[in-house]
C-alpha cells in the first residue's frame, strides 16, 4: 500500500527565493573579484586583468543594489515579511542560541519552539543585511577615491576588508549547516522549492507550524 503523500506548507515565496539565490550569486562574484583585486604579485593569476576584475566587482555591486531596489518596488511585502521575521527576538530565541550547539543527549530537552525563521536564521539575516549596508557605504567611499580625503578612503578600505573577513566564516557556516547536516535538508528543500513538509515544520518551527495549521495553509 502506498504511503500517503506528505503534506506541504509554503515557507518561502518566489520573490524571497529569487532574492536569496541572486544575492548568493552576486556575493560570490563580489568575493572572488575582490579577492583577485586584493592579492598582490605572485599570488594573483589575474594581475594583468586587474581592470577587468575591478569592472566585474563594480558591476556586481551595482547589480546587488539594483536587486534590493527591484524587490522593494516589485514585491514590497517580501522585505516587509523578512523585517517582521527578524524584528522580534524573544526568550525562546535566546535559549535556542544557547542550546543549539549542545547535543540533544547532553541537553536532555528539545530546543525551544521557533517561528518561520529560527534564532540562528534571524541572526544570520540581520548580520548579512548589516554587512551589505556596510559594504555599500565603504565601497561607495572607495569608489570616490581621489575626490575624498586620504584618511577617509583608507578607513573605508580597511573596513571593507574587515567586513569581508567577518562575512567569510558566516557564509561558510551557513553553507556547512545547509548542505552537510541531514537534519537541515528540509530547510534546503524549502529555499529551493519554496515548500517544506508539515512534519518538518512541526519539528523545527513549531510556533510557525501552529499558526499555519490554524489557518490550514497546507498544500
Amino acid at each position: 500500500m502506498d504511503e500517503p503523500r506528505p503534506r506541504l506548507v509554503q515557507r518561502f515565496s518566489g520573490a524571497e527565493r529569487t532574492l536569496h539565490w541572486v544575492y548568493a550569486l552576486l556575493f560570490l562574484i563580489l568575493l572572488l573579484s575582490g579577492l583577485f583585486l586584493y592579492l598582490g604579485p605572485g599570488q594573483n593569476p589575474f594581475l594583468d586583468r586587474r581592470e577587468l576584475m575591478r569592472s566585474i566587482h563594480l558591476d556586481a555591486a551595482l547589480a546587488l543594489v539594483a536587486l534590493f531596489l527591484l524587490v522593494a518596488a516589485g514585491s514590497p511585502g517580501t522585505l516587509r515579511r523578512l523585517r517582521d521575521d527578524v524584528e522580534w527576538f524573544d526568550r525562546d530565541d535566546a535559549r535556542w542560541l544557547l542550546w543549539v550547539l549542545v547535543p540533544r543527549r547532553l541537553r536532555g530537552r528539545p530546543l525551544p519552539p521557533q517561528r518561520r525563521l529560527n534564532a540562528g536564521q534571524k541572526l544570520n539575516t540581520v548580520l548579512t543585511a548589516a554587512a551589505t549596508v556596510g559594504f555599500t557605504v565603504t565601497g561607495t567611499l572607495m569608489w570616490g577615491g581621489s575626490a575624498l580625503p586620504t584618511s577617509l578612503s583608507e578607513a573605508a578600505d580597511t573596513w571593507h576588508l574587515l567586513l569581508t573577513e567577518a562575512m567569510i566564516p558566516l557564509v561558510a557556516g551557513h553553507l556547512v549547516v545547509a548542505l552537510l547536516f541531514p537534519s537541515t535538508r528540509g530547510a534546503l528543500r524549502g529555499i529551493v522549492t519554496g515548500r517544506v513538509r508539515l512534519d518538518f515544520a512541526r519539528r523545527r518551527h513549531a510556533r510557525w507550524a501552529e499558526t499555519l495549521e490554524q489557518g490550514e495553509d497546507t498544500v
